[in-house]
């Protein structure tokens, strides 16, 4: 019973860390495509950078679910 319990915990570290590795690329997307949009706006290019800065906002909200799902796992500890 101790190694299910013992493994059970080592699946949820594993989940929780990829999930806070999955936010960090999420925020470093969001980023990014934040920079291209700005720059497509420079450029005369409205439409498309509001298409990215769209697709930003989606990434960093799920950036933000993860993370909090990560934290909820850590109260579980």
């Amino acid at each position: 019973m101790k190694d299910s319990a013992a493994e059970l915990r080592q699946v949820a570290s594993d989940y929780k860390a990829a999930l806070e590795k999955m936010a960090q690329v999420q925020e470093g997307l969001a980023s990014h495509l934040a920079m291209l949009a700005d720059e497509l706006e420079r450029h005369g290019h409205p439409e498309t950078a509001a298409l990215l800065q769209q697709v930003c906002h989606r990434h960093r909200a799920s950036s933000i679910k993860s993370r909090a799902i990560a934290a909820s796992l850590g109260m579980a500890d």
